[in-house]
């Protein structure tokens, strides 16, 4: 199950699994074996990782219960469904945020939205970024810089850069501009062959960019690391153990354990939200 049922209890802490999931021969979604915490101050939390709608819709039943008994509701998307389809139309992360919106949540809470068009939509967002989580994923491992794979990139790289204390370069994609079509790629700073370095970005699905980054950069894997917030590892993902020595990833997608890619670390993301869910609640 990608989705599960949490309440924080004031003074008690939180409990697990306090409503259970199940669906009518219809194929209607319905909530029973619902936990009931008397005289005491709930907060309720749906906890989804990925973007199946189904959960979208598990999670509304339990804000429909917090509702009902003037308790909050707080809806956890680590991972913004379609945070890439945010241009165009139709626009795929406008339409997941109008589910998400729907729910009434006091606070929603995501980790490293792709960009602040994907995460603009959404309505009382707590958008936490990357480097509350990388320090768990490295354990004291060095680099001397940070590669981003292209410009998109950049920001959430020099961030992690920073916190790290070491330089953050780009790499640029080149294009066929008739077809669209990637061509190579070439870092506009300087990459000594001797360093160590922490390619950083937000999502991961068939890795090709990766791939491609990795071929042109020629390094020792034991010289090049991939960390992204969000591992989908669909495809040839698989591909980049070839190349990475060490791929660190949250567990912010389903992805991350049934994904083509066997990343070395998967940091939790639950408790960095939990954090902030009491923090954004007590303003």
């Amino acid at each position: 199950m990608t989705i599960s049922f949490k309440a924080y209890v004031q003074g008690r802490g939180t409990f697990s699994n306090v409503a259970e999931p199940f669906q009518f021969p219809g194929g209607e979604w319905h909530l029973r074996n619902i936990h009931t915490y008397p005289n005491s101050r709930v907060t309720w939390i749906a906890d989804v990782r990925g973007a199946d709608p189904n959960d979208l819709v598990k999670a509304a039943l339990l804000a429909t219960h917090a509702q009902y008994r003037m308790q909050p509701f707080v809806l956890m998307l680590p991972y913004l469904p379609a945070a890439r389809a945010d241009r165009g139309t139709p626009k795929g992360a406008a339409a997941y945020a109008w589910l998400a919106n729907s729910l009434g949540a006091q606070k929603i809470i995501a980790v490293d939205g792709h960009s602040e068009a994907g995460v603009k939509p959404y309505n009382n967002v707590i958008e936490l970024d990357a480097t509350a989580l990388i320090d768990r994923a490295l354990m004291g491992r060095r680099y001397d810089a940070v590669i981003a794979p292209d410009k998109g990139a950049l920001p959430r790289a020099s961030a992690i850069a920073a916190h790290l204390g070491c330089p953050a370069v780009r790499a640029e994609k080149e294009r066929d501009f008739a077809t669209g079509r990637i061509t190579g790629m070439r870092m506009l700073g300087a990459t000594p062959k001797d360093w160590r370095y922490l390619v950083v970005d937000d999502i991961c699905d068939g890795g090709g960019t990766f791939v491609g980054l990795a071929q042109m950069l020629n390094l020792p894997k034991d010289q090049l690391d991939l960390w992204v917030t969000h591992g989908i590892f669909s495809g040839k993902s698989g591909q980049l153990h070839d190349h990475y020595g060490r791929i660190y990833t949250t567990d912010s997608h389903p992805g991350a354990y049934t994904g083509a890619v066997r990343p070395f670390s998967i940091v939790p993301t639950f408790p960095i939200m939990f954090n902030a869910m009491r923090n954004g609640l007590s303003k």
